[in-house]
């Protein structure tokens, strides 16, 4: 099985972001709660970072597993889905037959 390569600047890139959020948000928030030491606030700020994260890979494993779907029950393509209908000329190529053949049929 080939799993994918996490790069150092990949992982460098996302501990600066990491440590760049809790620079942002432990300030406010030992503002709003002053009585909670700086380690607990900086453990709180990391686990709703995993949080926020963790909801973002389900969030986007539902929207492939729901594209996919979409795809079985014979679209033509997922973004097709949000018009009322297929391409023009699609119909006349599933069928064999030429677009232009197709546009001259319908008088077009």
């Amino acid at each position: 099985m080939n799993r994918p390569k996490c790069s150092r600047v990949v992982l460098g890139k996302l501990l600066i972001a990491a440590v760049a959020f809790v620079a942002l948000v432990a300030p406010l928030a030992k503002a709003l709660a002053p009585g909670i030491a700086w380690g607990y606030l900086v453990f709180y700020c990391l686990a709703g970072l995993a949080g926020l994260l963790a909801l973002l890979v389900v969030a986007s494993v539902c929207s492939l597993q729901f594209w996919q779907f979409i795809l079985r029950l014979g679209d033509t393509d997922t973004q097709w889905s949000w018009f009322f209908g297929e391409p023009r000329g699609l119909a006349a190529l599933r069928r064999g037959q030429r677009v232009d053949e197709h546009a001259r049929a319908e008088g077009k």
